[in-house]
């Protein structure tokens, strides 16, 4: 058994996979990437490299072309601040329409590979005996060379029977008639979804394919779509031999019964009835709830037909899976939502690697399917016996997070922590929850609209009084005021060291803003190796996040103010985002009138 182990355990070598820009500002990576260095690479990995081996790793990007790989040995240091060797395997993406070029690198321990080798060779080998005893055949096709290869397996051997360009292996099975007529349509509809990529299939068909013309027999083909990476596909899937078409249709209705057909997944009785069990047993080790929810997924279904929101189910439920890996269990539970069950997480810090993980390749998953499509999820999280003992209980305050997350803006997670987010507000038999109730979110939404009946009435608030109310009301640090042609400090409220904000004209940093006139820093860290200048006189005031209104009169820039949490960070809402606009705009309008700017 601890063969088979360390044939899985990757950790022993494998330090994960990231997607980066040319500036190594993170787009997505896997579980294990985000495991081994945490928050550090939450927005880049530069500050993960040591300065030495920096220039290393920018030559093998600039090198790199498409379809070809670049490798360099550097130095690297984790979440444990200890320093390892690290083997970079760089592939330059393709470019999508006009975005920023962008780049996979696999990170592996230079010290584990050699053990790792030896005993994954070991392991392979005790596989390819137990295959070797099944009847079924294997087949793949590459996307990068056309072809198809269906080959078994002899125990040390691959025995290739086919290995052709698609289309000729299509064309001369019908010419040879291999095919049965009556299944030439069926044929050419295998064919067809193997082209394309189509994420999950099986067709039955009669033919004498498997014996070049010898015999005919009855052909199931099953087969997937796998992602190795982001830009990296393969079909994979399986030939079965059946006696009729009846036997294929005999399935295994213990598994059956306990599956969700469409995800792969378990179930919700299933899945729910596991995680009860697991709970009810008083476990030792901490076991973390999760609800995850796929952002918009009616619009999904209405915009893109309900198909392609089947694909999305599909391809969602692969990156949990892949993920979660073999330290907990997933399920589908409703139409959009999965219920994942963790019972390995070492801390807080692991449990946010696998969450973010999740999150990050589930938004890089269809970038270029559709142009402006954007697939997002989010997730509510708790934790027994931290939070309860009790499934319902852990599963309400899970959904409670959920719902925080979602009213925050979507595309995020959320742990439960009744400190911070307050009891699960329940009907009397602990049935319903509550989640809906009147909020901050309302409060601020009463706020902005008194400020504009105020100003509609004539009842002009003093810019000092109102920026204080402004703060308090949403919780934030400062609010800064800047105008002049050195964007000189000319207001602020709270505690922030900023005089001035001199890096606004400088490297284009105006056109970060969106039409609105709007520029939204969630992590100060976003505008490392992008803004190194702007980076270095936030980070020198202590500026974690901000939100920036452009300040302008007749289309030109008078001034900038800008709403900020001073030595923390944490997600914008869009709500909050939205206020911060009109606020923008009616601030400005107080200051003109005043004669500030």
């Amino acid at each position: 058994m601890g063969e088979r182990y360390d044939l899985f355990n990757e950790k022993m070598y494998s330090v994960g996979r990231v997607v980066v820009d040319k500036s190594l500002h993170t787009q997505s990576a896997d579980e294990a990437f985000f495991s081994y260095f945490g928050n550090d690479v939450t927005y880049s990995i530069r500050r993960t490299i040591a300065d030495e081996d920096h220039p290393r790793i920018i030559e093998c990007l600039d090198a790199s072309e498409d379809k070809s790989v670049q490798r360099t040995v550097i130095r690297m240091k984790g979440i444990n601040g200890k320093i390892r060797w690290i083997l970079a395997a760089i592939r330059k993406l393709p470019e999508k329409n006009e975005e920023e070029q962008l780049y996979s690198i696999s990170f592996s321990d230079i010290f584990s590979l050699e053990r790792l080798s030896y005993s994954r060779q070991r392991g392979i080998a005790e596989y390819r005996h137990i295959l070797s005893l099944v009847n079924d055949l294997a087949f793949e096709y590459s996307f990068e060379t056309k072809r198809i290869r269906i080959y078994m397996f002899d125990c040390f051997r691959e025995i290739v029977l086919v290995d052709k360009e698609l289309e000729n292996w299509r064309q001369s099975s019908i010419d040879s008639g291999y095919v049965l007529s009556r299944y030439i349509e069926t044929f050419n509809c295998l064919c067809r979804d193997i082209k394309n990529g189509v994420y999950r299939f099986d067709y039955e068909l009669e033919s004498s394919i498997l014996t070049a013309g010898r015999t005919r027999e009855m052909c199931l083909f099953r087969g997937i779509t796998r992602y190795d990476d982001p830009d990296n596909k393969k079909v994979t899937g399986i030939i079965s031999v059946v006696s009729s078409r009846q036997k294929s249709k005999d399935v295994n209705l213990a598994i059956e019964a306990n599956k969700d057909s469409l995800s792969g997944l378990l179930n919700k009785r299933a899945v729910s009835g596991f995680a009860k069990e697991l709970i009810s047993g008083d476990p030792s080790e901490n076991v973390n709830i999760v609800i995850l929810d796929i952002d918009n997924f009616n619009e999904i279904n209405s915009g893109y037909g309900h198909l392609f929101g089947d694909e999305v189910i599909h391809t969602v439920a692969g990156i949990v899976k892949q993920e979660i890996g073999t330290r907990g269990i997933a399920g589908r539970i409703s139409g959009s939502s999965f219920l994942i069950v963790l019972e390995d997480t070492r801390d807080e810090e692991d449990l946010r690697g696998i969450l973010r993980a999740i999150r990050t390749n589930t938004e890089f998953a269809f970038n270029d399917r559709f142009e402006n499509f954007r697939l997002t999820c989010s997730m509510g999280v708790s934790t027994y016996p931290v939070d309860s003992k009790d499934f319902d209980e852990l599963f309400m305050q899970a959904d409670k997070a959920l719902y925080i997350a979602q009213q925050k803006g979507k595309n995020r997670y959320v742990i439960y922590d009744i400190d911070k987010h307050g009891p699960v507000e329940k009907d009397i038999e602990n049935k319903i929850v509550f989640l809906g109730a009147k909020d901050a979110a309302s409060e601020k939404l009463n706020f902005v609209g008194q400020l504009a009946e105020n100003l509609v009435l004539g009842r002009m608030p003093d810019i000092s009084v109102l920026l204080e109310q402004i703060r308090s009301q949403f919780e934030i640090d400062d609010i800064c005021i800047f105008a002049g042609s050195g964007m000189e400090l000319i207001l602020s409220c709270g505690n922030a060291q900023s005089k001035n904000a001199a890096y606004f004209f400088e490297n284009n940093y105006t056109e970060r803003f969106s039409g609105d006139g709007v520029f939204v820093i969630d992590n100060v860290n976003e505008l490392e190796g992008r803004d190194d200048n702007a980076f270095s006189q936030l980070t020198g005031q202590n500026i974690g996040g901000a939100v920036q209104c452009i300040m302008t009169e007749d289309n030109i820039i008078k001034g900038m103010i800008s709403f900020c949490y001073i030595g923390r960070f944490k997600k914008w809402s869009v709500a909050d985002i939205s206020y911060f606009t009109i606020i923008g705009r009616t601030v400005t309008a107080l200051l003109k009138k005043n004669a500030y700017i």
